[in-house]
């Protein structure tokens, strides 16, 4: 097999586990109103579901993703896979919500061991437009976030719930067998893994500590939106229609990630950042205080395609600032994220409890706003004097 070839087929694999990856964390958010029938709980147990996945994600980010540098990649990305299909037949056959919780971490541990080390990979086979790269990967979660709403539609036309996690595990089967006839990349022999000296150099970086605060709030406002639209919409539109917002705003990731993977290589990081952050306060408020019916479907597509942009814009800012520890720096990023959504959506449900759901998601306005000023912040202080060449 060619070196060209090789590439191709990595490609192929990470592309489409991040996919059916997007599909099973949204699957997740759209089923939220079917867990409250099927199980009767309430909103503060419901707002639990993401931030119980998030607590496996950050456990496998931060013990492989250190590692990268140390492990057989190739092996713990087969391992990773198999032990995914395992966990989401498992999770559909969950008996009680307790179980139902327990199966969503492991299956978020397990997808996390793959999601730790994935973006290493690509880093590695594309370094002179890990940028786009990196853009067009989070394109392929958004194409899989998608259809995982549509695909539970789908499937309770006729059957239960339980059936869209045995056709994600089936789909998942291909990805093993490819997988395992892959050749490991001779890139991936500079991946250095995360040492304690090494800690003090990221941390010190602008760039890097940078992405991790905004990251944090980016987690929060796409959480809220992943484990609580459908619930939200379902106040203010038919069930029909409340079951489509979520597939409207992450249809909009696919063109806005396509999108940023351009602006991230003719941009410098920092103008794009402030300059997004600045259209989400509007657009927020706008279609969270203003906006009804189809106004608001707009506005929420309008928010996706803006909001798909900022995890791959500010993880390509950490990345390009030391690329030779790509792997470290997505534990950095991915644990960032994860804090907002252990913290949003559970935070939320306690807020739609005490009050109501449409009071809770304006919660989203004001994390809007942390993030401009996070991002004027970076621009006008510690990564002012750079210049354009430089990328942040």
């Amino acid at each position: 097999m060619s070196r060209r070839d090789r590439r191709t087929g990595w490609i192929v694999v990470l592309f489409a586990f991040v996919a059916l990856d997007g599909a099973l964390i949204q699957t997740r958010g759209a089923l939220v109103p079917v867990f409250e029938d099927v199980f009767t709980v309430s909103e503060s147990y419901l707002g639990l579901v993401t931030p119980v996945g998030t607590v496996g994600f950050v456990l496998a980010m931060v013990l492989f993703g250190a590692a990268s540098g140390r492990i057989d990649i190739k092996r713990f990305l087969v391992i990773s896979v198999a032990a995914t299909i395992g966990s989401v037949l498992v999770l559909g056959l969950s008996p009680t919500y307790l179980l139902l919780l327990v199966f969503i971490g492991v299956r978020s541990f397990s997808s996390g061991i793959f999601r730790s080390l994935d973006r290493s990979v690509l880093s590695h086979l594309y370094p002179d437009s890990r940028a786009r790269m990196l853009s067009l990967h989070t394109m392929a979660w958004a194409v899989g976030a998608t259809l995982g709403p549509l695909l539970v539609t789908v499937v309770m036309w006729e059957y239960s719930w339980r059936v869209t996690y045995l056709v994600l595990a089936i789909a998942l089967v291909p990805i093993l067998v490819a997988l395992w006839r892959l050749d490991r990349p001779e890139s991936l022999d500079n991946e250095r893994s995360l040492e304690l000296d090494d800690v003090k150099v990221l941390i010190r970086e602008p760039a890097i500590y940078g992405m991790a605060i905004a990251l944090v709030f980016v987690g929060s406002m796409e959480s809220v939106f992943f484990n609580w639209l459908p619930y939200y919409a379902g106040e203010l539109f038919t069930e029909t229609v409340a079951n489509l917002t979520l597939s409207i705003y992450l249809a909009a990731y696919v063109p806005g990630r396509l999108a940023f993977s351009y602006l991230a290589e003719r941009y410098r990081f920092t103008d794009l950042l402030v300059g997004v952050g600045f259209v989400l306060v509007v657009a927020m408020y706008t279609a969270l205080v203003l906006a009804s019916g189809p106004a608001l479907l707009a506005l929420i597509f309008v928010i996706g395609f803006f909001i798909s942009g900022l995890f791959p814009t500010l993880i390509s800012m950490g990345i390009e600032s030391r690329p030779s520890f790509s792997g470290p720096v997505n534990v950095v990023a991915n644990v960032a994220a994860q804090t907002g959504f252990f913290l949003a959506p559970a935070t939320v449900g306690v807020i739609a409890e005490a009050t109501n759901i449409e009071t809770a998601m304006t919660l989203q306005i004001g994390l809007a706003i942390a993030l401009v000023v996070i991002a004027v912040s970076l621009k006008l202080g510690p990564l002012a004097g750079q210049s354009a060449s430089d990328r942040a």
